[in-house]
């Protein structure tokens, strides 16, 4: 496969590199409320690009942290060691799909897609809107 064909992306100090063919990432994005992902980003949401986990290549150990989710899941939480970016998570009890930090590829020059849905929308803040055309899940 040509590098035209591959989407590259990486933590901030560049320890934990991903590579997942363009072609493999979605055509949307979802955005996560949840307070799993508001304490661990430091942010109001995160944006995800669930992908097959089969297609993505990863460069370097990224540090796994393990939790309980709300909905009675374990989710593996992928990040740097280093510089502390997180990377990905993943469903232990659907390990088939991983869903992708839009983060790390920022640099890239890969274009976001426009989010499909905001999952725990219940924890927005309430002076946030949701993006116009989404699908809200509680």
């Amino acid at each position: 496969m040509e590098s035209a064909d591959i989407v590259h992306g990486a933590c901030l100090c560049g320890q934990i590199t991903l590579s997942v063919p363009r072609n493999a990432l979605p055509k949307f994005a979802g955005i996560c409320h949840c307070l799993d992902w508001k304490t661990a980003s430091g942010s109001l949401y995160t944006v995800k690009l669930p992908t097959a986990t089969k297609e993505i290549q990863i460069e370097g150990q990224p540090k796994i942290y393990s939790v309980l989710s709300a909905s009675g899941n374990t989710a593996d939480r992928y990040f740097c060691d280093e510089c502390g970016c997180a990377i990905m998570s993943r469903v232990k009890e659907h390990p088939e799909t991983t869903y992708v930090n839009f983060g790390p590829f920022a640099k890239s020059g890969f274009a976001l897609p426009f989010p499909v849905l905001e999952q725990f929308w219940r924890r927005g803040e309430s002076w946030e809107k949701p993006f116009e055309g989404v699908t809200l899940v509680d």
